[in-house]
């Protein structure tokens, strides 16, 4: 080593720097390769992540749908009996309590809806 030529420096230096060169070309091609490999997954967990917010929207939606409808339900309850009643006293004329306890309970729907 130690008649070392100038133009064996310079062959050692560029050797050592191809080999860094090609070693980071390698690393370079192993990292894209395995970020290749992972993109289905992150897609398929940016769309799963979509469909459970889109399901909580749908959920939280369908929940006041279903409470309104309660609520309609039990008003048309509530005129099916006014309305029985009035029918009831149409025919006979008698049913008067039915009708107070039917007018009552129509007052206590509108008020309290």
């Amino acid at each position: 080593m130690e008649n070392l030529t100038p133009g064996e420096i310079w062959t050692t230096i560029l050797a050592i720097a191809s080999a860094f060169v090609l070693l980071s070309n390698a690393a370079e091609k192993v990292a894209k390769a395995i970020r290749a490999a992972k993109a289905p997954n992150e897609k398929q967990d940016e769309r799963i992540t979509a469909l459970e917010l889109w399901k909580e929207s749908v959920d939280r939606k369908l929940g006041n749908d279903n409470e309104r409808l309660s609520i309609i339900e039990a008003g048309d309850r509530c005129i099916q009996h006014a309305l029985l009643a009035l029918l009831d006293h149409g025919i006979d004329g008698n049913n008067i309590k039915q009708m107070e306890e039917a007018k009552k309970e129509l007052q206590d729907h509108l008020i309290n809806r």
